[in-house]
């Protein structure tokens, strides 16, 4: 660390957070030639990008996948030269958990054609087993109905009145929960598939929207990974940003921000950095403690990762995983059969090992703790006899600050605009890598056009 200095070096830009926006942002407006610093309160950079092992294998304890959605993630790689090789899924796709007659629980493969869980065909088979005859009868007539005028509504409440409730219920509720991290009720179609929203009014009907854009493909497979898990992703960022001469510091919080003089203060425990452009590419409630403003408090996002022994599981019995739907009762939401997935960890894990990864569906209530609780987990969702003592070892990662509402996104956008702070990351642009990555590479280019010399600046190199 640097000493503190009653007069700080200016630097260029300062961003706040190293996850995987705040690396490409570093990066890209290093090799412009900028003077730039990320600094990160963790001991590494990556953010929700993490490496962690099991069975003696390399695997991602954070995000393992991306959308296709956009070009993001792969012209960055090209255009950074990142060392890393993209793997497509298995083609088996993913299944829905779901509560039948009875109330067993059935698990079905998700719809072939199919976005957010509205289905480009409502009478489709695939469609039809998980409806039922009169909730596919009833989504069959979305097609005719007009357009409503005025203000866009929740997701939730667009699909039940386009749709039905048997749509939003089986299909599009698990589907948000599980990818995005919302219920449908508080989120809008506009902000999750804007393409989709769009498509909606071009043609008049969500069911000839979907059509138009859906891949004819598995339910799953429009995601790419990286061989050896996402995490290297982030890795070799790091290493590329500071071959392009940014300075990244970690371990060290951020504590408050002070503007003065066509500047901004970032002060540290042990020193106070001066740029001429701050970024915040943080979780949304360390933004919001940066920027003054209140905000409502979000769940943790909660993950565990279980190694499991034996050949339950080897016959892949619900493809690369499951959706869950709300219910069946458990306390995961969703269920990643790693190995079945992808063919890199297949060849990697030891015989008779699979891995499976469980999103809790509540980050605040637990459950996913033991062998026991894991095992009830996976022979809930999967229907295979998986015991207590199959479960060999098992891991839990927990993010308290990953999840931002449309809401505290437009709460944070006005508090930084009023004192000139930018903003980048998940709190700006949204879920997943195929949004953050574009909207930091965009920022970038903006804050390199903007930027002029000052007289006098200093830089530290």
């Amino acid at each position: 660390m640097i000493a503190q200095s009653h007069t700080p070096a200016v630097h260029d830009v300062i961003v706040v957070g190293g996850g995987i926006a705040g690396l490409t942002l570093g990066w890209e407006v290093a090799r412009a030639g900028l003077d730039v610093v990320v600094t990160d309160a963790e001991e590494s950079t990556g953010g929700m990008l993490r490496r962690g092992v099991l069975a003696g294998v390399e695997l991602d304890l954070g995000a393992e996948s991306f959308a296709t959605r956009t070009s993001g993630v792969v012209d960055l790689v090209d255009d950074a030269r990142l060392p890393v090789q993209f793997t497509s899924p298995r083609p088996g796709g993913a299944h829905l958990a779901y509560r039948g007659r009875f109330g067993r629980v059935r698990r079905s493969p998700l719809p072939r054609r199919a976005l957010i869980g509205m289905p480009a065909d409502p009478a489709a088979a695939d469609v039809a087993a998980i409806l039922g005859r009169a909730g596919s009868r009833r989504a069959l007539a979305e097609r005719t109905l007009p357009v409503a005028d005025g203000p866009e509504p929740s997701l939730a409440d667009l699909v039940i009145s386009r749709y039905g409730a048997a749509v939003a219920e089986r299909l599009v509720e698990p589907l948000c929960r599980s990818v995005y991290s919302h219920d449908a009720a508080s989120v809008r179609l506009s902000a999750l598939h804007p393409a989709l929203w769009e498509a909606y009014h071009a043609h008049g009907s969500l069911t000839a929207a979907v059509d138009a854009l859906a891949p004819d493909s598995r339910a799953g497979s429009a995601v790419r990974g990286v061989e050896g898990g996402l995490w290297r992703l982030a890795a070799q960022l790091h290493a590329a940003a500071l071959r392009a001469g940014a300075q990244i510091r970690t371990g060290g919080r951020v504590r408050r921000l002070r503007s003065e003089d066509g500047a901004t203060d970032v002060v540290l425990d042990d020193e106070t950095l001066r740029g001429r452009t701050v970024v915040l590419a943080t979780g949304p409630g360390a933004a919001a403690d940066l920027l003054g403003v209140q905000i409502a408090a979000a769940a943790p996002v909660r993950l565990t990762v279980a190694e499991i022994a034996g050949d339950a599981l080897r016959r892949h019995p619900v493809g690369s995983g499951v959706i869950v739907a709300p219910d069946v009762a458990t306390p995961a939401k969703a269920l990643t059969h790693v190995d079945a997935k992808w063919d890199w960890a297949d060849a990697a894990l030891p015989a008779g090992r699979s891995v499976v990864r469980l999103s809790a569906r509540d980050g605040d209530a637990g459950g996913l703790e033991t062998g026991a609780q894991v095992a009830r987990a996976v022979r809930t969702l999967t229907g295979a006899p998986v015991s207590a003592g199959d479960v060999r070892t098992l891991t839990q990662v927990v993010w308290p600050d990953a999840v931002c509402p449309p809401a505290t996104r437009s709460a944070l956008a006005t508090a930084a605009q009023e004192r000139g702070i930018r903003l980048t990351g998940a709190i700006a642009a949204g879920t997943g890598l195929a949004s953050v990555i574009p909207h930091a590479r965009s920022l970038a280019t903006d804050i390199i056009a903007s930027h002029t010399p000052h007289e006098g600046a200093r830089h530290v190199r």
